[in-house]
């Protein structure tokens, strides 16, 4: 029983050195928590930031990153899934569980920037179809209103928003009273397209967005409902889904970041979502619809007149879009195009219309695809979906006269009361300032870095896709040719900008530049700003001359300042000057004083070097007497040195066959004559006997006394060959 005790009490010892061990070892590994702080993690700054995942923020993102892939480009998006106004959803058709688009669709073939796109993902596109009878919206009589808006189609967008005395009465002037002069066939064309491209009534919004929508399409309204389902449209392989999610493939993007600041003011320009993450970008392009940037604060806050167009510019209607999957066209078999017109007074489903959305090269071989209709809803009050689900099936079954009509999915969206969307296509309202209107020109700046663009202020196809990708390519360019810009920046400053300066200078390019030049000018430069040192003057030297000068920081002159011809100045780094003529004075520098005129040079050699005009002439030196330091103790009677490499000296040949000189410098007869030693000379007795002396005593004597004895007759030595 203790034996056993004991095995436990050691089995539990093992196990707390053990985890305590471990615990102290992760210790080590992992710093703590207290060594982390703001002030040492790095924040990353993107080259360009883009809020809003749609059409106009995914195109603009992708065109940066092909023209420079270098660039850093981050992508923020408020929700779980790309595509803003393009909505889909999955849902169940014939070929199981696909992603069917709920939302826009419908491409115009006059579409030329979106079908260029679309190619460029590498997706089919294939025409509507019209399986059966279809409605034809024709316009007749009413010569006055069918002229405007032929009128409207052919005036260039920015003409229009440029001429105040054509739009002046169309601001106060809604659609639904415009419509009310048109015959019943023009009247309903205009009613139609209010329903199903604006999504709204036609007594809340004015004449002059219906103005501004056919300048920009250049088509009437007939035209335009032609070209986005009524028989002309065209649809892409999968849907558009397809396309924003192939345009998403290889960007950074961050879901589910709501953006509710971006502050221009800063450098760089500083982006904040709900979550209070904060995000840098050099360039920041805010892809969002213009209604819903009120629920972004924008830092400096826009001027006004683009504040009322926020204001002024947002949703007017309350619709459903509903997508409905079917097992196979049953409507193609009775002979019917599957567009559906549903009306009814009670309620609560009081308007409804579809349109056949099948992806297939043809009627005959569209049983093979899945079928799918597509269709716009208004609800007299709010129903659940399954009632509204209900209410789509009974509309449909009741118009068609189908008694076997059972979809196999239902999905729909109301984009006006989405805070993120705000409508389909926004609308102007009544009365808008007209001075709002100039910022439809496909994107805005707010203040330096940040630039609002989307399809809802495109100058092309206005608050359609194709006008999203034109705003995209537009804000695209501008914000590339930004960066390019900041990057040939030297210190913040572009290249080749003046520099404003109140410091009195007198700047000196070069000698070349006398002061006459530039003395009591007042020059003006390029950009018409003047940079004088007005009343400032400085002395130039000893020449009592006042004189002003312009500093430029730019490589260009002024052009009223005449170049100054070398004829007629001589500079010291001409190098050999000729001498001839005394016509021309002396070289001088621009700053030195002025010089008295040098004498005439006399050397025995034709050059004249001077390192500085500053410095004076001096005289020649007389170098037939000069005595050189390095002659040592010359005797005073010698002969005095002779120039290097005169011929007329002659050197004395000594028995050796040898005479060294260090220097010409040094005069041959001295340097034969002095401290030469005689090779024939012999020792003197002296040193013979004192040198057999210190031979002889050697074995008896220390190392001491042995090296003072050969010291002593050293000297001896070179004592004897010194008097010798």
């Amino acid at each position: 029983m203790l034996r056993g005790w004991w095995i436990f009490i050691w089995a539990a010892v093992c196990v707390y050195a053990q985890n305590t061990l471990s615990q102290q070892s992760q210790q080590q590994q992992q710093p703590t928590s207290a060594n982390i702080s703001s002030s040492n993690i790095q924040q990353t700054i993107y080259d360009v930031i883009v809020v809003g995942a749609g059409l106009t923020g995914l195109t603009a993102a992708r065109n940066i990153q092909q023209n420079r892939p270098g660039l850093s480009v981050l992508v923020l998006e408020a929700r779980g899934q790309v595509g803003g106004r393009i909505r889909y959803a999955t849902m169940q058709t014939r070929n199981g569980v696909e992603f069917v688009d709920t939302g826009s669709q419908f491409i115009s073939p006059t579409d030329t920037q979106l079908l260029s796109l679309i190619q460029e993902l590498n997706v089919r596109t294939t025409q509507q179809l019209t399986c059966g009878n279809n409605t034809v919206f024709q316009q007749t009589r009413k010569k006055r209103q069918l002229s405007l808006q032929q009128q409207w189609s052919t005036t260039l967008f920015t003409d229009l928003i440029n001429s105040p005395e054509t739009l002046g009465n169309l601001t106060n002037t809604s659609v639904s009273a415009m419509s009310q002069q048109m015959d019943t066939a023009d009247a309903d064309s205009v009613n139609r397209m209010m329903q199903t491209f604006f999504d709204a009534p036609g007594e809340q919004v004015p004449e002059i967005q219906l103005a501004l929508t056919c300048s920009s399409q250049n088509a009437t309204a007939v035209e335009i409902l032609r070209r986005f389902g009524h028989g002309q449209s065209l649809l892409a392989q999968g849907g558009m889904n397809e396309v924003v999610r192939r345009l998403a493939d290889g960007l950074l993007i961050e879901y589910s970041q709501r953006v509710v600041s971006v502050n221009d003011a800063a450098f760089p320009a500083v982006v904040q979502t709900s979550a209070g993450r904060r995000f840098s970008g050099r360039q920041v392009i805010v892809a969002v619809p213009i209604p819903t940037l009120e629920n972004i604060e924008l830092v400096p806050a826009p001027e006004a007149p683009f504040q009322q167009l926020i204001q002024n510019y947002g949703p007017t209607g309350h619709a459903y879009y509903f997508t409905m999957s079917f097992q196979r066209a049953t409507w193609r078999l009775n002979g019917r195009s599957g567009k559906v017109i549903y009306t009814s007074a009670t309620g609560p489903l009081v308007w409804l219309t579809t349109f056949d959305t099948t992806f297939a090269a043809s009627c005959d071989n569209s049983t093979s695809a899945s079928s799918t209709l597509w269709g716009i809803a208004h609800f007299s009050y709010d129903v659940p979906f399954e009632t509204r689900r209900k209410l789509y099936t009974q509309a449909i079954m009741y118009s068609l006269r189908f008694a076997d009509f059972s979809p196999l999915d239902v999905s729909d969206v109301n984009f006006a009361t989405d805070d993120l969307a705000k409508g389909t296509i926004p609308t102007l309202k009544l009365n808008i300032p007209l001075e709002s209107l100039k910022y439809l020109n496909d994107f805005h700046t707010l203040y330096q870095n940040v630039h609002i663009a989307t399809a809802d202020i495109a100058s092309h196809n206005l608050g359609t896709m194709n006008g999203a990708v034109h705003a995209a390519g537009s804000v695209s360019t501008y914000v590339l040719q930004m960066l390019s810009a900041a990057d040939a920046q030297s210190n913040g400053v572009l290249r080749d900008t003046p520099v404003e300066s109140t410091t009195p200078y007198v700047y000196s390019t070069s000698s070349h530049y006398p002061p006459s030049l530039f003395a009591a000018r007042n020059v003006q430069n390029d950009s018409g700003n003047r940079n004088t040192t007005g009343n400032n003057s400085v002395n130039s030297g000893n020449t009592g001359n006042q004189t002003n000068f312009q500093y430029e920081t730019s490589s260009q002159y002024p052009t009223t300042v005449e170049t100054p011809t070398t004829t007629t100045m001589k500079h010291f780094s001409f190098g050999n000057l000729d001498n001839s003529t005394n016509e021309e004075p002396a070289a001088v520098a621009y700053d030195s004083p002025q010089q008295d005129a040098p004498p005439t040079l006399n050397y025995s050699t034709t050059f004249a070097y001077s390192t500085s005009s500053v410095m004076p002439l001096v005289e020649t030196i007389e170098t037939t007497t000069f005595k050189h330091f390095s002659n040592g103790n010359l005797d005073q009677n010698a002969t005095s040195a002779v120039q290097r490499d005169v011929p007329a000296v002659l050197v004395n040949q000594q028995q050796n066959g040898y005479a060294y000189t260090t220097s010409t410098h040094y005069p041959v007869q001295l340097s034969s004559n002095r401290n030469r030693i005689d090779s024939r000379a012999t020792p003197s007795p002296q040193v013979v006997q004192e040198l057999q002396q210190v031979s002889a005593n050697a074995s008896n004597s220390t190392a001491l006394q042995l090296a003072s004895s050969l010291t002593q007759l050293v000297q001896t030595l070179l004592q004897t060959l010194r008097l010798q």
